[in-house]
């Protein structure tokens, strides 16, 4: 029964959306293409295109991320992050323009239905949205002077403002063998999939928190989010390395012990001169405390997470992603009595752009035979045309193969930014 539920499900949820997607394909092919210009920071400031750094914004390219990890300074060129493309009042002040450091982006959800997702009159509903605006990003970033960086995001919703990413970067210490970065920070960074400025979708295996078992927890935190803490970083050659300390998902630590993360990546370098520069693996693995405090004792979790993933680049057009995640929890439920958890899961994402187009399939799968309420079976195709270089609109769908859940989502996005 519940098959049949679950296939009646997925046709009836294409069928309501084939008129509204065949409109809005309709409507994006009507729009006119102009030049792509350059306007966000970085292409302010060095007069390149977004592309340069980007496979299709936010999504980096191998360049883009050998700038990221060169602390926003231009790699391999001329010497930069003293001066270059700022005014120098003395000899020991150098101040950026501001169009140099400031960045916004915005997304936007102006139609957006999912099956099942209401309860009225205790049977199961559908629901349209219109017109969402999701957030809006301010984000500075930059050299203040040569190898040392800033990067802070500030995220601006209908109900909340907070900081995902915020640190301060020392870099070339020593060569390119020495980096940090200190404040809200990913240990995830540097892999081949860092779920961060991905290519659509959130990976569901790499957003599993620790005691996935209970949703009460003070100290939850996944592999891939920000937070407080300190990383070492290093890198020569196809090799970087990192390393790293953290509190837990808040500065407020309310369990006094740290998470520590350590992990390695190898990539095809540019002296390769192959259609393949940029491709990667990499493994990562994290170790941390969760807790709950009840009125007589503080009960902790000790959980630990092996991550291995790779990124297949082919001429700029072709991205492929994947990771594959294990983790285990001595205490995923925060029980009294421990009890131990398990679950592994992978993330496959294929990206293709061609020119102004954008062609992505991505597929989530997460297993626990402990747990399984955090399962899950999705497959999500999105197709998106970049009317400029820094705006682009897509139809985006995911489909719930989970015969328990039947959660099904399409909607119609506008990405931005300047």
């Amino acid at each position: 029964m519940s098959e049949l539920h679950g296939r009646r499900g997925v046709d009836g949820f294409l069928v309501k959306m084939l008129a509204v997607m065949i409109l809005l394909s309709l409507a994006l092919l009507l729009v006119p293409v102009k030049d792509a210009e350059a306007v966000s920071q970085w292409s302010r400031k060095y007069k390149v295109e977004c592309s340069t750094c980007h496979v299709a914004f936010p999504r980096l390219n191998h360049f883009g991320e050998q700038f990221m990890k060169n602390g926003f300074q231009w790699p391999g060129g001329p010497p930069d992050g003293d001066k270059e493309g700022k005014e120098e009042i003395s000899d020991q002040l150098v101040i950026d323009e501001v169009g140099n450091w400031l960045g916004a982006r915005l997304s936007l959800t102006p139609l957006k239905f999912e099956s099942n997702s209401l309860t009225r009159n205790n049977q199961l509903d559908d629901q349209l949205t219109v017109g969402n605006t999701k957030w809006l990003q301010f984000f500075v970033a930059g050299s203040l002077f040569k190898n040392v960086s800033i990067f802070i995001e500030q995220e601006f919703t209908v109900d909340s403002s907070l900081f995902n990413w915020y640190h301060l970067g020392f870099h070339n210490l020593y060569g390119t063998y020495v980096n940090f970065q200190v404040g809200r920070i990913s240990p995830v960074d540097f892999t081949p999939l860092s779920d961060r400025l991905r290519q659509w979708a959130k990976s569901d295996v790499m957003n599993v928190n620790s005691s996935p078992g209970t949703s009460s927890s003070e100290n939850a935190i996944n592999v891939r989010t920000d937070r407080p803490g300190l990383q070492y970083y290093g890198y020569k050659g196809p090799w970087t390395w990192f390393a790293g300390i953290d509190n837990g998902k808040d500065a407020t630590d309310t369990d006094s012990s740290k998470n520590y993360w350590l992990g390695f990546k190898a990539e095809l370098p540019e002296t390769a001169k192959s259609a393949f520069v940029g491709s990667s693996v990499g493994y990562h693995f994290y170790q941390g405390t969760d807790n709950i405090s009840t009125s007589t004792a503080q009960i902790t979790n000790r959980f630990y997470r092996h991550t291995f993933s790779t990124n297949i680049r082919y001429n700029e057009n072709l991205d492929i992603q994947a990771v594959y995640q294990s983790g285990n929890d001595e205490n995923g439920t925060l029980a009294a009595s421990a009890v131990e958890t398990d679950f592994d899961g992978f993330t496959i994402i294929a990206g293709y752009r061609d020119y102004d187009w954008w062609y992505i399939l991505q597929y989530d799968n997460v297993n626990s035979s402990d747990l399984p309420a955090i399962e899950k079976d999705r497959i999500s195709p999105s197709v998106w045309y970049f009317l400029r270089d820094n705006f682009k609109a897509g139809l985006a769908v995911r489909l719930d193969l989970n015969e328990n859940t039947v959660n099904h989502e399409a909607a119609f996005e506008i990405r931005t930014m300047f």
